[in-house]
């Protein structure tokens, strides 16, 4: 997705340090997402395994309106019963499972997109999407609009991702649904690309081998799993797509993962990879179980891509997880000098571990400590004694100024045993026109009153000394808390998505 920001970030083999004297770029920032249009960010957060009467895990949406003094909700839970929101709350709907915010109708007002991959049309599973209109009271049913393929079948898992790109003018939306079986392939996967969303929606359906997608679709290769865009090949605001395919077999490695990329304009042009892989891929790697994009590498403006592979074995030790950042010249991905990181290396904090799952989620922010920051989820991390705690390690590079582990005590939160602290990051918005980005962070494993997995969410806030959570404080979020709506139940996993 992109974003209004300018972000510099280097990351070296051997250390996070960018050489000084390199060239200043400006920044213009706008708050937003700002579904109310007053002037200050705000976040949304699902709660795809909230109940609703009889209905299990139907699924629903808070939301975190912004002002002077940080983000609160105004007690509204968004639900497929929500007058004027198409459908109706049912078992397993998993209503707020993905979230990306957009502007849809050419309005002053931010608008939500809503996944819910859980949704029965003819078929089970088939999945739908919801768009969700801003107005000056936020976020609400009026106007809203349901999209579905236009071929749904039996666990399809439309809306399972989502994510905004600049393709034809005007924000479209690409939906990834990473069940559908192409031809014999089961759970191939796909993706849909809406050109006017919010308007007259045009569907362009994308798999491996159609659409400027590189590669074939195979059984279990799950094509649609992640979606990131921005303008990797300098095409002046026309914007490329990454898809990626966690669960493709690289040769005879099983799981090993792919990310396809369809450069822009026009579908194929050779501008650079077209597939990218890690470098030694592994059985269960799962790469491209998670995208970022932002300046990453580079000083001179060209738009990186951050890979996670939460499933990659560090030092004999199953789903440590490790983070790609592939890098770009303006032409397309590079084939060298593409990056890889884990924990207790080149200056990463933490010691890998058997199930830490570092880069189940990743970021790019502006966030502080000088310049951007490269933020990755490591929800599996224990905190000393307490199992699955979680953490976030956020990697600074400009002028050096290192690295930092948060965990939720720096969220104004407790660690404790389970939480999945870093499970979900939201993409990096603006509270205020501060020019430095603010970040969610879900953890859907929170235990709340004794209730397990009712999930819990924390806003970091950027500090140009401190970056995430230092100087510019923290805010803790989950339901019945802070205004929010709803109460906070077992397997409601608020937080498991953010936008």
């Amino acid at each position: 997705m992109r974003r209004m920001t300018w972000i510099l970030m280097v990351v070296a083999a051997a250390a996070l340090v960018l050489p000084t004297g390199g060239p200043a770029v400006a920044q213009v920032t706008v708050p937003g997402p700002d579904f109310n249009n007053d002037g200050f960010g705000d976040l949304a957060v699902g709660v795809p395994g909230e109940d609703l009467g009889s209905a299990t895990d139907a699924g629903a949406v808070s939301v975190l309106y912004g002002s002077a003094g940080g983000l609160a909700s105004n007690g509204q839970v968004l639900t497929q019963d929500t007058a004027g929101v198409p459908g109706v709350s049912e078992d397993g709907d998993r209503f707020g499972t993905a979230l990306v915010a957009g502007e849809f109708n050419g309005d002053a007002f931010g608008d939500l997109a809503v996944g819910a991959p859980g949704e029965d049309l003819s078929d089970p599973d088939a999945g739908a999407v919801t768009i969700l209109f801003g107005a000056a009271g936020g976020l609400g049913g009026a106007g809203a609009r349901l999209l579905t393929q236009g071929n749904p079948e039996p666990g399809d898992s439309f809306g399972f991702s989502l994510d905004t790109g600049q393709f034809e003018g005007g924000d479209a939306l690409v939906v990834g649904a990473p069940g559908e079986d192409v031809g014999a392939a089961g759970g191939a996967g796909a993706a849909s690309e809406f050109d006017d969303p919010g308007g007259t929606p045009q569907e362009q359906l994308l798999h491996q081998g159609v659409g400027g997608m590189a590669g074939t679709p195979e059984s279990g290769d799950a094509f649609g799993w992640a979606i990131v865009s921005n303008d990797f090949n300098d095409t002046d605001g026309i914007d490329s797509l990454a898809v990626g395919a966690p669960g493709e077999d690289v040769g005879a490695v099983a799981d090993a993962g792919v990310v396809n990329v369809r450069y822009a304009p026009g579908f194929g042009q050779p501008f650079g990879l077209t597939l990218l892989t890690q470098d030694r891929p592994e059985v269960g790697d799962r790469f491209g179980s998670a995208l970022a994009e932002g300046f990453l590498a580079e000083s001179d403006g060209t738009v990186d891509l951050a890979v996670g592979a939460p499933g990659e074995t560090v030092g004999g030790r199953l789903g440590a997880g490790a983070v790609s950042v592939v890098k770009n010249d303006d032409t397309g991905f590079l084939a060298t000098g593409s990056q890889l990181f884990y924990q207790g290396f080149a200056g990463v904090p933490g010691t890998a571990e058997t199930g830490d799952g570092f880069g189940s989620a990743v970021a790019v922010g502006g966030f502080g400590r000088g310049g951007g920051g490269l933020a990755v989820g490591v929800p599996g991390e224990d905190i000393g004694a307490v199992a699955d705690a979680g953490a976030l390690n956020v990697l600074y590079g400009l002028d050096g100024v290192g690295t930092e582990r948060l965990t939720q005590a720096d969220g104004a939160g407790t660690n404790e045993a389970g939480d999945a602290f870093g499970a979900a990051l939201s993409d990096p918005f603006f509270h205020e026109d501060d020019v430095l980005e603010d970040l969610g962070v879900g953890a859907p494993g929170e235990t709340v009153g004794g209730r397990g997995a009712a999930g819990a969410g924390s806003v970091l806030f950027g500090d140009a000394g401190d970056g995430l959570g230092g100087g510019g404080g923290s805010q803790f979020f989950h339901q019945g808390v802070s205004g929010l709506g709803g109460v906070a139940e077992s397997t409601d996993v608020f937080g498991a998505a953010l936008s």
